[in-house]
């Protein structure tokens, strides 16, 4: 008699667990997204050392002119101290004066990451030297000839003691395109521009007494200038 030898039941494979698969799938997203996200946010803040696009950027600050039209201009030295704060990797600090009507205007533009360059504004900056800003920011626009629209935002700083009024004026820009943004970061952009132009003012009064802005006159022959040098070779 041959003895029969019981077979195994072959095992069922396993079930596909749909719900199982779509947790994992998740969490891999969210690990991914979240590298790639720290990596972006190390980038825009400079975590890693200066970049080559941001120090690109910044190289292009020495084709911004000294004397251009009516405008001539000193060089103004700023400290090292200052642009640490700042984490610019390139400025331009200049004391530019109009030939022809007397005009004199202050100018610091600024280049570096796009996070801490997006992240300073001039309550805080000025805040650090006695000034406060009085009232609120207001946006202007400026067009200069054959050139698309700026924005600025401008504001009256004053200092009791000694007593001084300023008004700043302050923008943001990629490629020598200028906005009054509330949120600089301009998208991924790695490197950015800000650019502050300031004159002196009367200590009591918020205008000079006259329609004259000789800070929106400036702009109007600076910013193309300033376009010339920044914008993406063609």
């Amino acid at each position: 008699m041959i003895a029969h030898t019981p077979t195994r039941p072959a095992t069922a494979p396993a079930k596909h667990d749909p719900t199982s698969f779509r947790k994992w799938l998740v969490i891999v997203v969210a690990v991914v997204g979240l590298a790639v996200a720290a990596v972006v946010e190390g980038k825009l803040s400079n975590r890693w050392g200066v970049s080559s696009d941001v120090l690109a950027a910044a190289a292009k600050l020495d084709g911004v002119p000294a004397t251009f039209g009516a405008w001539t201009s000193e060089e103004v030295p700023m400290s090292e101290k200052v642009l640490k704060v700042a984490e610019a990797t390139g400025h331009v600090s200049r004391s530019y004066t109009n030939r022809k009507n007397g005009s004199q205007v202050s100018v610091l533009l600024l280049c570096g990451p796009s996070g801490p360059i997006g992240a300073h504004t001039p309550e805080v900056c000025y805040a650090g030297n006695g000034f406060a800003m009085i009232g609120e920011a207001q946006k202007k626009t400026v067009t200069p000839l054959n050139q698309t629209a700026a924005t600025y935002w401008s504001a009256r700083f004053e200092k009791k003691s000694p007593p001084s009024a300023l008004r700043v004026c302050w923008m943001w820009g990629t490629d020598g395109d200028w906005e009054a943004s509330t949120n600089a970061r301009f998208g991924l952009r790695i490197a950015l521009y800000k650019l502050y132009v300031v004159r002196n003012e009367p200590e009591t009064g918020a205008t000079r007494g006259n329609d004259r802005d000789p800070i929106n006159e400036f702009l109007m022959d600076f910013l193309p200038e300033v376009k010339k040098a920044l914008a993406d070779a063609k």
